[in-house]
């Protein structure tokens, strides 16, 4: 799909009427307070304003409310390492790839079982050499598409934005991140999801959106682990979906151990005293 920056594309929104007039800019696109089940803009367009406040368009794979933290649902596109799966167009084991080339085929079943899995599921993301010959590369992915085998046979084509920079044997191991602001949903207690910006609407499963990421927010707390005050950390919460809060809600095993005190991802400082449940202005830096 083809973008239009003509118009509406501009970053410095700060003379607008209306914080939501700016961001739909002059083509009459998207405001930060509407929803769509039509991608008006490409994931990840940002758009920051004068007082530091930065937005990104979004895409949800569920449900989530205003003033809660938005992850990405990383079991929708994130696959660990797997050895040696790089294959023919037709599937077969042995292959290798040039330095140039831009389309390479990988098979698991097990990972890849089905065309859900597959068909643009991976757009924008990553895919990188884990080990062996081309490791520690990582390219930019265009396209993801089921290969010339049914999707039981568990074959993946990728095409890459980038051609290889190091040859790619069948030895080879490839892992995959997905796009940061794809298949977002709200963040998951005591998973670690990697949140991705404040949802500042309510927004349904199948939706384009606007996440806040940094800035002036106000975010639903969890004191329940913690007093919330002025200028403390806030962290993701570990015991309410979509909540933040304050960080060393853990206990450390010695002086010098201090995992259990940083145990989840970083958002900002809290910017007043904070009550469980409700939402809580803070300065949050996820940019």
């Amino acid at each position: 799909m083809a973008w239009d920056f003509s118009q509406g594309g501009g970053t410095n929104n700060s003379h607008a009427d209306s914080i939501g007039g700016a961001i739909a800019g002059a083509n009459g696109g998207q405001g930060i307070f509407d929803v769509s089940t039509t991608q008006n803009y490409p994931l990840g367009q940002k758009r920051e304003f004068d007082d530091g406040d930065i937005y990104r368009y979004v895409y949800f794979a569920a449900a989530c409310g205003p003033g809660k933290l938005a992850a990405q649902d990383v079991s929708l596109t994130n696959v660990a390492s797997i050895d040696g799966k790089f294959v023919t167009s037709a599937g077969a084991a042995g292959t290798a790839y040039a330095v140039g080339d831009k389309t390479v085929y990988v098979r698991d079943s097990t990972v890849f079982a089905s065309d859900t899995d597959v068909l643009g599921n991976y757009e924008g993301g990553k895919l990188g050499i884990t080990d062996a010959a081309g490791e520690g590369y990582g390219y930019k992915i265009k396209a993801s598409s089921i290969g010339d085998l049914d999707e039981v046979s568990g074959l993946i084509r990728f095409d890459l934005y980038d051609g290889l920079q190091v040859v790619v044997d069948s030895l080879s191991s490839c892992g995959i991140v997905g796009s940061p602001y794809k298949n977002l949903k709200i963040a998951s207690a005591n998973t670690d999801s990697p949140v991705r910006g404040i949802t500042v609407v309510d927004v349904a499963a199948a939706e384009y959106a606007w996440v806040q990421t940094q800035g002036n927010v106000f975010v639903l707390c969890d004191e329940s682990a913690g007093t919330v005050a002025i200028n403390t950390v806030a962290v993701v919460s570990d015991g309410v979906d979509g909540a933040a809060t304050v960080m060393g809600q853990g206990v450390p095993n010695s002086e010098e151990d201090l995992d259990d005190l940083t145990t989840e991802g970083f958002l900002g400082e809290w910017l007043s005293a904070g009550v469980n449940g409700e939402y809580v202005p803070m300065w949050l830096r996820l940019e």
